[in-house]
C-alpha cells in the first residue's frame, strides 16, 4: 500500500514538470515580440521576433493582398501581449485608406521556421 502511494505521489509531481518541459521546448511567438514578417502568400507568413527566431504561420480567413500591407497586428485570443500566439488567434491587416474594418485572418498553425523550409 505504501509503495502505491509513493508511486502515485511521484507521478503527480512529475506531470507538471513534464508539461513545463514540453512548453519550454514549444516555440512561443508573443505579439509584443514581433519584429517583422515576410509574406509567402495570402495564407502563409514568415514572422521574425526580436530574438531573431522565425515562425511559419498558416492563415485562413478574409486576408487578401497581404504583400501590400505595411502594418499587421497580432492578437492573442486568450490574453494580452504576453501570451503565446496559438491556433485561432488573429492577424489583423488594416485597410490602406478609409474607415473600413481591418481584414482578420485566423492562425491555423504556428511552426518554428527552419532552414530546411527555405528550400
Amino acid at each position: 500500500m505504501r509503495m502505491i502511494a509513493v508511486a502515485s505521489f511521484a507521478a503527480i509531481l512529475a506531470a507538471p514538470l513534464a508539461a513545463q518541459a514540453a512548453a519550454a521546448q514549444a516555440p512561443c511567438l508573443r505579439p509584443d515580440m514581433v519584429k517583422g514578417w515576410n509574406v509567402l502568400d495570402d495564407n502563409t507568413l514568415i514572422v521574425t521576433d526580436r530574438m531573431n527566431q522565425k515562425f511559419r504561420l498558416s492563415l485562413t480567413g478574409a486576408c487578401h493582398d497581404l504583400q501590400f500591407q505595411t502594418a499587421l497586428a497580432f492578437k492573442a485570443f486568450g490574453g494580452g501581449n504576453l501570451s503565446c500566439l496559438a491556433r485561432n488567434d488573429s492577424v489583423l491587416a488594416p485597410p490602406p485608406i478609409g474607415n473600413a474594418p481591418a481584414q482578420r485572418c485566423l492562425i491555423m498553425e504556428i511552426r518554428e521556421y527552419t532552414a530546411a523550409m527555405e528550400n
